[in-house]
């Protein structure tokens, strides 16, 4: 961006506003004006942080998914077995739960990933499992799962939480879901006890201070 100093917010807004267009129809079909004018900018001031859409697309997930790692890791650090899971699947929820859109694009658009410009997310991907994986080692390894059947039941754990969150109801409690899928995950469905029905007041920041 010869000439122009880059503006944080700016770039942040574009983002913000290409994960709502894209989540909302099929991406060859989305022209870059459609994103810029989301964006209230320009499109040669688009073109000026991301050159192709192609950037624009991978950018939007792979900044959301650096935000979501670092609160990740934040709010887990030195957490281990059900206090660390309940803590990853709080802030994920509530991370997802802030940016609705987010989660909508992440999955329609998954099999990007396998693309060549799609290692960027494939290794923040890896990262999510391999921080799940921390907590379920030392229960892991008591059941006599080798390495592959703790990095399944990792991604068990994500596809749970990924369909509470694609099947969220339009007034849900974020911390009642948490418990439910947690629980379930943990214990399975006669052990769990029906939640309450009562909402809550959500917390104001998310567990790991993210940004709003």
């Amino acid at each position: 961006m010869a000439g122009r100093k880059p503006d944080p917010d700016k770039r942040t807004q574009i983002l913000r506003a290409a994960a709502d267009v894209f989540s909302a129809r099929e991406f060859h079909s989305v022209p870059v004006e459609d994103v810029a004018t989301a964006a209230g900018v320009g499109k040669g001031t688009l073109y000026l942080y991301f050159p192709t859409k192609e950037q624009l697309f991978y950018a939007t997930i792979i900044e959301a998914l650096d935000e979501l790692l670092a609160e990740l890791q934040t709010a887990t650090d030195g957490l281990r077995g059900e206090d660390g899971l309940r803590t990853f699947a709080r802030v994920l929820v509530d991370f997802f739960w802030r940016r609705r859109q987010l989660a909508l694009l992440i999955q329609r658009y998954e099999h990007k990933q396998r693309e060549p410009e799609g290692e960027a997310w494939r290794q923040r991907r890896a990262r999510l499992v391999a921080l799940v994986r921390t907590f379920l080692i030392p229960d892991a390894r008591a059941a006599g799962l080798d390495g592959a059947n703790t990095t399944l039941v990792a991604e068990m754990l994500l596809a749970m939480i990924r369909g509470a969150l694609l099947n969220q109801q339009e007034r849900e409690d974020p911390e009642r879901v948490v418990t439910l899928v947690v629980s379930v995950f943990l214990h399975g469905l006669r052990r769990t006890p029906a939640p309450s029905t009562r909402r809550r007041e959500r917390p104001r920041r998310a567990a790991a201070g993210g940004r709003r």
